[in-house]
């Protein structure tokens, strides 16, 4: 199985490729960007900010590795119902005034088949480090300190 920072180098790598601004291990991406597979789960847009006004999106090459990561230990389709906000944005949603979101470092996360239980569970068990948040629908991870919660 391949490191994570392998992995973070990979999916660097395709970005810089496909003409993705790269700023040390931030990919920088908009709607106009082209849609690749970043990961062998997950095509770039999947990873859009939902901000309709304005699509800039700024995401963290490890929350993306680790994301995949989850996915294959979770066997089954994930979806990103939030990355990437602006604090504007982060404002608009309620989002928490110093939010991992608006660094570029955080995903909600849901699992495709509607298991949220075994989803959580398969995050519980398997995400060792960064922040943890459960709630009814999804599951927040991020790359910050290791903390977890129940929102």
């Amino acid at each position: 199985m391949k490191s994570r920072k392998t992995k973070v180098i990979a999916i660097l790598a395709i970005a810089i490729q496909n003409g993705i601004i790269t700023d040390g291990d931030y990919l920088e991406f908009n709607l106009q960007s082209p849609n690749f597979q970043i990961t062998k789960n997950f095509k770039l847009h999947e990873f859009l900010t939902k901000n309709k006004k304005n699509t800039f999106t700024r995401l963290n090459a490890n929350i993306i590795a680790e994301v995949q990561d989850l996915r294959d230990i979770y066997g089954s389709g994930i979806g990103i119902s939030s990355s990437y906000r602006s604090p504007a944005y982060n404002k608009s949603v309620n989002g928490a005034t110093s939010s991992k979101h608006m660094l570029g470092d955080a995903l909600d996360t849901y699992p495709i088949d509607g298991k949220i239980a075994a989803w959580k569970k398969t995050v519980r068990d398997n995400k060792k480090s960064g922040g943890i948040g459960y709630y009814r629908t999804f599951v927040h991870i991020d790359t910050g300190s290791t903390r977890n919660w129940n929102g």
